[in-house]
C-alpha cells in the first residue's frame, strides 16, 4: 500500500499524459498565436537558420527564441518534413506542465503530507486553464516550468535560509531559460514576488539567491542571441517585442483585448474550476487567523505573494488575457492543498462555493449548447452529453454537501473528463465549419498530384501557412506570371473572385466551393476553388 502512495503520482501523472495526448493530436492548428509560433519554427527548420525568427517570408519579432528552439528540438525528436505536424510542436506545452505538476507534488508532499499534494495536483490538471494551455504550441506551458522550478529552489533557500551553489546555479540557468522564453516576465513571478517579501519583512532575501558566478551564468546563457538578433534585426527586433508588443500591451489594450480591473477574478471562476470552489475557504481562513497562518514562515508568505504581486499587476495593466496568469495558478493551488485539507466549509463559505460549484457546470453546458446550434445542428449525441453533465453536476452537489472533498474532486474529474471528451471526439468533427484551413489543406492534398502550381488567395489566416507553406504560394492569379500549358489550382475567398470570369481568366472554371466560418476575424468566409 505505501509503494501505491508514493507511486500514484506517476500513474496519474502517466494518465493524465495519455489523455491530453488525444486533444493534442486531434485539434486543428489554432488561429492565431499558435498558428505563428508553429509556422516560425517550422521556416526556422526549412531554413536551418535558429537564430533569425521568420514566419515564412515575414518577421516575427514577439517574442525570443527560446519556445522555437524547443519546438525545433521536439521536430528533430518526433517530426518528419515538411514538419507540418501540429502535435509535436505541441509536445513542450504538455512536457512543460507534467514535469512542473510533478515538482510541485514532490514539494507539496514533504511539506503537508501526501493527500494534500494529491489534491494540489488535481486542483492544476483540472482547469480549463490549464486544458487550453497544453494543449496550444505556445510559450505560456514552458514558461510556467521556468517560473515553478525557480520558485521551488527560493523556497528551499527561504525555509533553509540557506541555497547550495548547485541551486543558485540552477536558480540563475532557469531564470535565463525562461528570459529566452518569453523575456523579463518570469522575473513578475520570481524577483518581484521576492521582492515584496523584503519589503514586507524589512529583510534582503536576494542573498539567499545571489552568487556572481550564477549571474555570469545568466548573461552567458540569455545574452549572446540578443545580441544576435540586435544585429541581424539591425533593432528592428526591439522595436517589435519592446515597444510595439509589450509597453504597447502596458500602456494600452491591444489587439481587442482590453479589459478593466477585476477581469481575472473574476474569470478565475470559468479558468480555475474546481479549485476556484475553495477560494472562500482560503479567504476565510487568512481573513480569521492571518498572522497565525501566513505570517508564520517566510516561504508561505512568499507563495502568498507569488501568487497576488502578479495578479494584482495584471489587473492594472490594460491588456488581458486568460493566460498571463497562468504561473500564479501554480501558488494559488499550493495555498488551496494546504487549508482545504485541514478545514472544510463554514456557513458562510459554503453559500459563496455552492454558486461557485455550480457556475462553471452550467455555464460550460449552455455554451456547448449555443455554439452546436450556432455552427452546426443539434443532435441527440449533444442531449445524451448534457445528460451526463448534469447527472455528474448532481453528484457534484452531494458529494458538497456531504463535505466529501475527495468525492468531490473524483466527481469534478469526471464532469471534465465529459466536456474534454466531447469537445475532442464530438465538436472538434461536429464543428467542420470552423476549420476552414484543415479543410482547405484537405483539398489541395487531394489535387496537389495534377497540377503544376497551387495558388492562395484572401484567406490569410496562419494556420493556413503553417500547413501549406511548403506546397502552395500565396500570390493573386492576376500578379502571377502563367506559363503556357502550366495546371493551376488556385483557392480564392469570393471577395476575390469575380475577375476569374474576365476574358483572360476564362479558361480557369470552378471545381468547388464551401463556406466557413473565420472566428479569428468573428465572420463567414466562402471559398472558391479554380482549376485551369
Amino acid at each position: 500500500m505505501n509503494f501505491l502512495k508514493e507511486k500514484s503520482i506517476y500513474f496519474i501523472l502517466f494518465f493524465t499524459l495519455l489523455f491530453f495526448m488525444q486533444g493534442v493530436v486531434k485539434l486543428p492548428v489554432m488561429d492565431r498565436d499558435e498558428a505563428r509560433f508553429a509556422t516560425a519554427s517550422k521556416t526556422m527548420m526549412e531554413t536551418k537558420n535558429f537564430v533569425d525568427i521568420k514566419m515564412h517570408d515575414e518577421v516575427r519579432y514577439k517574442k525570443p527564441i527560446g519556445i522555437y528552439w524547443l519546438q525545433s528540438i521536439s521536430n528533430y525528436f518526433f517530426g518528419n518534413p515538411p514538419y507540418n505536424e501540429i502535435w509535436v510542436y505541441r509536445l513542450p506545452s504538455i512536457i512543460g506542465v507534467i514535469l512542473s505538476i510533478f515538482f510541485i507534488y514532490n514539494f507539496v508532499r514533504k511539506e503537508y503530507g501526501h493527500k494534500d499534494s494529491i489534491l494540489c495536483v488535481y486542483f492544476l490538471i483540472l482547469p480549463i486553464i490549464t486544458i487550453s494551455e497544453v494543449h496550444q504550441a505556445k510559450t505560456d506551458s514552458f514558461l510556467f516550468l521556468t517560473v515553478v522550478t525557480s520558485n521551488l529552489i527560493l523556497i528551499k533557500g527561504l525555509k533553509d535560509n540557506y541555497l547550495s551553489l548547485k541551486n543558485k546555479l540552477l536558480f540563475w540557468f532557469i531564470s535565463a531559460s525562461g528570459v529566452l522564453i518569453k523575456g523579463p516576465i518570469i522575473f513578475v513571478f520570481t524577483i518581484l514576488p521576492l521582492s515584496i517579501l523584503s519589503i514586507f519583512k524589512k529583510k534582503n532575501y536576494f542573498k539567499i539567491i545571489w552568487t556572481l558566478r550564477g549571474f555570469l551564468l545568466f548573461l552567458l546563457i540569455s545574452v549572446p542571441w540578443f545580441v544576435a538578433i540586435t544585429i541581424i534585426s539591425d533593432g528592428l527586433f526591439w522595436h517589435e517585442s519592446a515597444i510595439n508588443d509589450l509597453f504597447s500591451k502596458v500602456r494600452s489594450g491591444q489587439e481587442s483585448h482590453g479589459f478593466p480591473p477585476g477581469y481575472y477574478s473574476i474569470l478565475m471562476l470559468l479558468m480555475f474550476w474546481p479549485g476556484v470552489i475553495f477560494i472562500p475557504v482560503l479567504l476565510n481562513k487568512i481573513f480569521k487567523d492571518f498572522k497565525l497562518s501566513f505570517l508564520k514562515k517566510d516561504y508561505e508568505i512568499f507563495i502568498f505573494f507569488w501568487f497576488i504581486i502578479p495578479l494584482i499587476l495584471y489587473e492594472l495593466i490594460p491588456t488581458k488575457l486568460p493566460h498571463y496568469i497562468f504561473p500564479s495558478y501554480a501558488a494559488l493551488s499550493i495555498l488551496l492543498s494546504s487549508v482545504v485539507g485541514k478545514s472544510f466549509f463554514s456557513e458562510v463559505t459554503q453559500k459563496f462555493s455552492f454558486f461557485i460549484l455550480c457556475f462553471y457546470p452550467i455555464c460550460f453546458l449552455i455554451a456547448q449548447i449555443f455554439i452546436v446550434n450556432e455552427y452546426s445542428n443539434i443532435d441527440i449525441s449533444l442531449w445524451l452529453i448534457t445528460f451526463l453533465g448534469i447527472f455528474t453536476l448532481v453528484m457534484l452537489i452531494i458529494n458538497f454537501y456531504k463535505k466529501d472533498i475527495f468525492r468531490l474532486i473524483f466527481s469534478a474529474c469526471i464532469f471534465q473528463a465529459i466536456i474534454y471528451f466531447s469537445a475532442v471526439y464530438y465538436l472538434i468533427p461536429k464543428l467542420e465549419i470552423l476549420w476552414v484551413s484543415e479543410k482547405i489543406n484537405s483539398f489541395i492534398d487531394k489535387k496537389i498530384k495534377n497540377v503544376d502550381k497551387v495558388l492562395l488567395y484572401g484567406f490569410n489566416e496562419p494556420s493556413l501557412t503553417f500547413l501549406t507553406s511548403h506546397k502552395a504560394i500565396k500570390k493573386n492569379i492576376i500578379d502571377y506570371n502563367l506559363k503556357k500549358n502550366e495546371k493551376i489550382l488556385y483557392i480564392v475567398t469570393n471577395q476575390y473572385s469575380s475577375f476569374i470570369k474576365k476574358k483572360s481568366f476564362n479558361e480557369f472554371k470552378l471545381i468547388q466551393k464551401f463556406e466557413g466560418f473565420n472566428y479569428s476575424q468573428g465572420k463567414k468566409v466562402e471559398i472558391n476553388f479554380f482549376e485551369n
